[in-house]
């Protein structure tokens, strides 16, 4: 089990002394659970532009029963925080419209990454993951970008799923063939539509605001052994950090699959910056 615990600042305005810090909290676990090895794999990073700070979570599942899923998680959390790295150096409008476009582009480059390696090594040649990923403004502006069934979910008094699954359960509600409750014990539901690693395959991208609410990405490892109920009440009884250990600890009781859990706070403490410590 690999559990890491993180808190970073993010400036708010010019880095200038005398400036305000807002930390942001963030807790990452994953798990192999009852699985023989741990095919999710989960970043957290901050990434520093001329614009300002962003902090990306990004959290992917490599599809099992393809070739090296392991491989095509890891490389598409790595490879996308490299693409955003870079592309941040050259933003000149922070605006929504901009960041979504920027998020698009880095999950597109991924995509494509994947897919060219995919062909080019014959051992992992098939080779997939899902990916949902989160971008952080200094202001809480907050873009999401998925492709297949790993979540976002905005959490305070009520629970928000933010993403929606690509996968074949999900277009059997959306139709209106299955209810929500019945697609949770689908034999289908691990079967998705979408996948990093195929030509062609785009994200979703939305946005919100985060406030004072807790932001939460996961594989659907998670979702396998909670409900959302559940999910909401754990998160809103546990202490942070300690929520993402919790979360698994339950979650690890009925899943089958891997658990990776990401859980993001906003606001926390402000502070001096750097240049005044």
């Amino acid at each position: 089990m690999s559990i890491r615990t993180d808190l970073y600042a993010i400036r708010l305005g010019p880095a200038a002394p005398g400036d305000l810090m807002k930390t942001v909290s963030v807790c990452s676990i994953s798990d192999t659970g009852i699985r023989p090895a741990n095919e999710d794999a989960y970043l957290v990073s901050r990434l520093t532009c001329p614009l300002g700070d962003y902090s990306l979570l990004a959290v992917a599942d490599g599809l099992g029963g393809h070739p090296a899923g392991e491989v095509a998680s890891h490389l598409a959390v790595r490879t996308l925080e490299k693409i955003l790295r870079e592309q941040l150096q050259s933003l000149t409008d922070p605006g929504i419209d901009s960041l979504r476009s920027l998020l698009s582009l880095a999950f597109s480059e991924t995509n494509r990454t994947i897919a060219d390696l995919a062909e080019t090594q014959p051992e992992w040649y098939g080779m997939a993951t899902t990916l949902v990923a989160a971008l952080v403004a200094e202001d809480d502006l907050c873009v999401i970008g998925n492709v297949g069934d790993s979540r976002a979910y905005l959490i305070s008094d009520s629970l928000e799923r933010i993403t929606r699954d690509h996968s074949r359960v999900q277009e059997l509600v959306d139709c209106g063939v299955l209810s929500p409750e019945e697609a949770e014990h689908h034999p289908q539901k691990n079967i998705v539509t979408r996948i990093v690693g195929r030509r062609g395959d785009a994200p979703d991208i939305f946005t919100c605001r985060l406030g004072s609410s807790i932001l939460l990405l996961c594989t659907d490892g998670l979702f396998d052994g909670l409900s959302e109920r559940r999910i909401l009440s754990v998160t809103r009884e546990a202490e942070f950090p300690d929520l993402c250990r919790e979360l698994v600890r339950e979650a690890k009781e009925a899943s089958r699959d891997n658990i990776t859990v990401v859980a993001a706070k906003w606001p926390g403490e402000t502070g001096p910056s750097p240049g005044d410590r």
